[in-house]
C-alpha cells in the first residue's frame, strides 16, 4: 500500500484550475504571490466572499488564453453571472492586513475540489425511479 502523504494544519495552498479541466495545489509560502502563481505580469484579484479570493491574469485575452470552464462553473456558485476568465485562475485566501493574499489550508481548498465535482456531476448519477 502506498504511503498516505497529508497536509499539516499549518501549511497553506492556492488552487490553481485550468481551463483543461486540471485542478492543482500549489503550495502557499509566506514570499508566494499570485501573478508567480498564474505565472503572469498582472494578476487581478476578484473577491468571491470574505475569504476567498479568485486571481485572474490581466492580460489572458492578449496572449489568446483559451475560457476556463471548469472555474466558471465553480464560480457561479458565488456570483451569478461572472465574466469568462480566460487561461488559469488561482484561488486563495483573502489579503492580509498588508495585503498579501494568504493562502487556503488543505481542507479548504480540497472542499472547493469537492464542491465543484458536485456541481459537475449533477444529472450524470442516475436517479431513482418514482
Amino acid at each position: 500500500m502506498p504511503p498516505t502523504t497529508t497536509a499539516s494544519d499549518n501549511q497553506r495552498f492556492a488552487l490553481i484550475i485550468q481551463p483543461t479541466g486540471v485542478f492543482r495545489l500549489l503550495a502557499w509560502l509566506p514570499v508566494s504571490t499570485p501573478h508567480h502563481a498564474l505565472r503572469c505580469e498582472t494578476a487581478r484579484p476578484v473577491d468571491l466572499t470574505t475569504t476567498l479570493t479568485l486571481w485572474v491574469d490581466q492580460d489572458a485575452a492578449v496572449y489568446g488564453h483559451k475560457p476556463n470552464k471548469p472555474a466558471h462553473g465553480l464560480i457561479t456558485l458565488y456570483r451569478p453571472a461572472p465574466l469568462p476568465y480566460l487561461g488559469d485562475v488561482a484561488l486563495t485566501g483573502t489579503p492580509d492586513t498588508d495585503g498579501s493574499p494568504t493562502g487556503l489550508s488543505h481542507a479548504q481548498a480540497l472542499a472547493l475540489v469537492d464542491l465543484y465535482l458536485d456541481m459537475a456531476t449533477v444529472g450524470l448519477m442516475p436517479r431513482p425511479r418514482s
